[in-house]
């Protein structure tokens, strides 16, 4: 104590007669003590973290106008490119009609001519009657053992 009258200060505790460790340990607690402001004074909670916003793309910002004209040329040439085609469809399935159409003809006229030479030989063709055919009837044979069958029912 009489260290502390001869700093004139109250505000340091001396230790005096005491082991080096002790005094170690001591100044080591009284130094991790501090006191924290109240809760009342302080802008923030202590338990909220408080981050930045976490840094966007390196490279340049994205330009909305420009990407909306890309867009527009892309579908622009999607749409063109569909009418191509379209157009390529078309014109095969036309030439599959035009094809089908005188095969058609041809097939008319081919019927047409073979009229014309039957009605020209028609007058010259013999008359051939067709025999008739008539249904082999049954020997008396099978007539006997169809009514044997039908007596044994």
């Amino acid at each position: 104590m009489a260290d502390e009258a001869e700093l004139g200060c109250d505000d340091y505790t001396v230790f005096a007669g005491s082991a080096e460790h002790d005094v170690m340990c001591s100044k080591i607690f009284w130094n991790s003590i501090t006191l924290q402001p109240p809760l009342e004074s302080r802008l923030v909670s202590g338990d909220v973290e408080q981050r930045l916003r976490v840094a966007g793309e390196a490279g340049p910002r994205k330009n909305y106008s420009q990407q909306e004209l890309e867009d527009l040329k892309t579908e622009y040439f999607l749409l063109e490119a569909q009418r191509v085609q379209d157009a390529e469809q078309r014109s095969i399935y036309m030439q599959k009609a035009k094809r089908r159409e005188e095969i058609i003809a041809l097939l008319k006229k081919q019927r047409e001519d073979r009229i014309k030479k039957e009605l020209v030989s028609l007058g010259h063709k013999p008359n051939i009657q067709i025999e008739e055919r008539r249904l082999p009837t049954p020997d008396i044979e099978e007539m006997e053992d169809i009514k044997a069958v039908r007596q044994l029912e």
